[in-house]
């Protein structure tokens, strides 16, 4: 490998050229979905007939003395879930003096609420007529008052998790809490904790003596879910043995990074007592604190190469700060929601370390179509304190029973976290897995919404089962006494990665910003060597691959460079790059441009904790890739907003452009550690990848798309949920998203200087373009 010693830069679109107002389109033409005939006349009469019941609902709910709006469910069909198809719906539930639309709840959903009859009779007449209203007709496929889901009453726990219906409304929401305690408490209903999740979202935790308990408050106006709640668990058997290694030595006359560690504790052994801050943040007392599995995990972060032999880190250490937010489970129980306020009150109280390790979590599987409360607590937490949570995807015994592993848990679904699932280094005699593929325990994805998650992995160990006993081959840390024990587990894969975001973080002389990490990290992770798994295989099981040393992640080689464009994209406008610098010397000897190209978009996308599945409001699309020449467009034209366009461009992140071979088992080139062609045909993804070989494009696209005289283009768009432009509107703000792209060009045969052509383009171009800052530390340790 050529060696990398010249920095990653920063680009900046060029201003008044690169940025484009959106324009407006569509097609007036009714979808093939659409009902006629005797079908639309069935199904409008089924709509009516429901939409009269829950006029006899709204009656009855008004006639009880009812406090709050009647919830109503509208359930969209698959094909009208774009936006374009159901503002319409929105609107039918809407009045003139605000909007009703609460939400969704699951994946087609619609949530409104309703106080006045006369909307519902003006929705009945609208759903008779079918000769004007075919496609709304088509667009519904039921409607019913809202019922919260309940889980059964179970004598096993007495503890269930209360969630309230956001209203969108402060008054509202406040009267529901309100309304809330004060029915607890008629009716003898002990609230044992109640905690801020988000800043829109209140979780109460209630013990429930009996199963009629449970049913009153199913039956009150206001609830939104109620389900069991198990305490958190995490255990650490290990057998210890004597170090053999010597403890680092602490240099208090220079600064190191510095990660929180969000765990039971950190023991004051030998190899740890040095690198912990003086100040701690802890939730309990040291009775009822056991240091083993934060000591673990600590000594990962401070030790992982020297326990391991390997170099993956750049520099000596790291200080770490003890948060204990998790008590010794023998002593006492944690809830979830316990957890989430010792989380926050941990990093709230010390915002300025940056960089927090969670190797903690619940053990339920997230859902398929709903973001998770924990997740979103996450979420939350991160953005309110500008931090980055490095979080665990969690374990799963399914192996023990020769059953597939189960999704990522619930606590691991959060946008915001870099969360890590496990790889093995090695194996046992009976272990299941083989070297550098993913430990049979690891969760995987994908996670809600089908989001890539986790988004790396790491080393965490190897498992398996002989004559119905388990067996592991772990990775070795620290026990409280200072002996070094073997353990597995996502625990132990996660604090890897919270030590190359810290040095990364530190390394780099810049302004804190989690995006710019993500994005690294993801950017120049790698699936490991002979990996022979499908494409959808690796992204699921192992996300975006291994990060790679600190070194790799800052410095290019001659052969290649990669760029950084970290902007802000507003509503109503998108970027396109015409004539975006390609080096003009990489081309094959039949006069087609050659070359690997790695993209990566990580968007700080738009959440509302009351949309279910459509909790990323917001999502930016990236295209990239060549064109004829550019064209003057007619302005004079109601929809063409922009006097230049491009000729014959093609997007070459598509995979239709390529064998079928780069989109199986990849061949062994090496490029198969990087290769991501993934579709991301539902949108909305906040991370989006593409790694592409044109070596790999096929004859005739490489003859219409890849002949040396054509141009390259960079096109970036944003996309906004109904939801968030409809409270844009009313609450009169400015829709916008944050972003960081990162492109890497390379030279596959090593020969190419891309690194001076492109950067000499840049200049030539008209790009602003810097070095990325990094401080002066003169040794940086060798690469992975």
């Amino acid at each position: 490998m050529a060696e990398k010693y010249l920095p990653i830069q920063f680009f900046e679109k060029r201003k008044d050229f690169d940025d484009r107002a959106t324009e407006g389109g569509g097609d007036s033409k009714l979808p093939s979905w659409v009902l006629t005939g005797t079908d639309l006349l069935q199904h409008s009469a089924q709509l009516v007939s429901e939409i009269n019941n829950v006029t006899s609902v709204l009656h009855e709910h008004k006639q009880s003395d009812k406090k709050l709006p009647l919830v109503v469910c509208t359930t969209i069909g698959e094909k009208a879930i774009a936006k374009s198809h159901r503002s319409s719906i929105s609107d039918l539930f809407d009045d003139k003096e605000r909007s009703n639309v609460l939400g969704f709840h699951g994946n087609c959903g619609l949530l409104t609420m309703v106080t006045d009859e006369n909307i519902l009779s003006e929705i009945e007449q609208i759903l008779s007529d079918t000769h004007n209203q075919a496609k709304l007709i088509s667009s519904i496929t039921d409607i019913a008052p809202f019922y919260p889901i309940v889980d059964e009453y179970d004598n096993e726990t007495h503890f269930y998790k209360i969630r309230l219906v956001n209203y969108n409304n402060f008054d509202l929401n406040l009267a529901v809490n309100i309304l809330f305690e004060q029915q607890c408490a008629d009716k003898g209903i002990m609230i044992s904790h109640k905690t801020k999740y988000t800043s829109d979202m209140t979780i109460y935790r209630v013990c429930l003596d009996s199963a009629e308990q449970l049913a009153l408050l199913g039956e009150f106006e206001g609830v939104y879910t109620i389900e069991k709640l198990f305490p958190v668990e995490a255990t650490l058997d290990a057998l210890p043995q004597e170090p053999t290694i010597i403890p680092k030595k602490y240099d208090s006359e220079r600064s190191y990074p510095i990660v929180g560690v969000l765990d039971t504790g950190i023991a004051d052994n030998q190899f740890l007592q040095n690198w912990k801050e003086a100040i701690t943040f802890t939730s309990y007392p040291n009775e009822y604190q056991n240091p083993a599995h934060g000591t673990f995990v600590s000594g990962i972060v401070e030790y992982g190469d020297e326990l391991n032999g390997s170099s993956y880190t750049a520099l000596p250490g790291v200080r770490l700060f003890d948060a204990t937010v998790y008590p010794d489970e023998t002593k006492e129980h944690i809830f979830p929601d316990d957890l989430i306020e010792h989380i926050r009150e941990a990093i709230e109280r010390h915002n300025d370390i940056k960089i927090w390790n969670l190797s903690l979590g619940t053990a339920d599987e997230t859902s398929i179509n709903e973001f998770s409360d924990f997740g979103m607590a996450l979420d939350n937490i991160q953005d309110e304190n500008n931090v980055l949570i490095i979080k665990s995807a969690g374990n799963c015994t399914n192996f023990m029973r020769q059953l597939p592993k189960s999704r990522i848990a619930k606590s691991a679904d959060s946008i915001r976290a870099i969360v890590v699932g496990s790889l093995a280094q090695k194996q046992g005699a009976y272990d299941y897995a083989e070297a550098n593929m993913p430990s049979p325990f690891t969760r995987i994805g994908p996670g809600p919404s089908s989001i890539v998650k986790p988004d790396l992995v790491f080393y965490g160990g190897n498992a398996g089962m002989n004559n119905g006993r388990l067996c592991t081959t772990g990775v070795p840390s620290f026990t409280p006494d200072g002996k070094i024990a073997y353990n597995v587990g996502t625990s132990f894969s996660t604090p890897w990665v919270s030590r190359l975001a810290a040095e990364l973080s530190y390394l780099m002389n810049e302004e804190f910003d989690p995006l710019l990490i993500r994005a690294l990290m993801i950017h120049n992770a790698k699936y490991p060597a002979h990996c022979r798994m499908t494409m959808s295989n690796k992204v699921a099981q192992m996300g975006f691959g291994m990060p790679q040393s600190v070194k790799e992640m800052l410095y290019n080689s001659a052969d290649e460079i990669t760029l950084i464009l970290r902007d802000t994209l507003d509503k109503g406008s998108f970027i396109e790059m015409f004539d975006f610098p390609y080096p003009t010397s990489l081309v094959d000897e039949n006069g087609y441009f050659a070359g690997q190209i790695i993209l990566t978009l990580v968007t700080k996308s738009l959440l509302d904790d009351k949309q279910a599945g459509e909790y990323c409001q917001s999502d930016i699309g990236i295209l990239f890739g060549t064109y004829a020449t550019e064209k003057n467009r007619d302005t004079s034209k109601r929809t063409v907003k922009n006097p230049k366009g491009l000729d014959e461009p093609q997007n070459l992140l598509l995979d239709s452009c390529y064998s079928s071979r780069a989109k199986g088992v990849y061949p062994k080139t090496g490029f198969e550690r990087e290769c991501t062609l993934v579709k991301y045909g539902k949108k909305f993804h906040p991370v989006k990848k593409y790694a592409i070989d044109l070596s790999d494009m096929t004859p005739s696209n490489k003859k219409k798309y890849l002949d040396k005289d054509r141009k390259w283009y960079l096109q970036i768009n944003g996309l906004f949920r109904d939801f968030i432009e409809r409270d844009a509107y009313t609450r009169n703000y400015q829709l916008s998203q944050e972003y960081c792209l990162l492109l890497t060009i390379r030279d596959p045969q090593g020969k190419v200087p891309v690194y001076d052509e492109v950067s000499q383009q840049l200049d030539y171009k008209n790009f602003v373009h810097h070095n990325i800052q990094l401080r002066n530390i003169i040794t940086i340790n060798g690469e992975s």
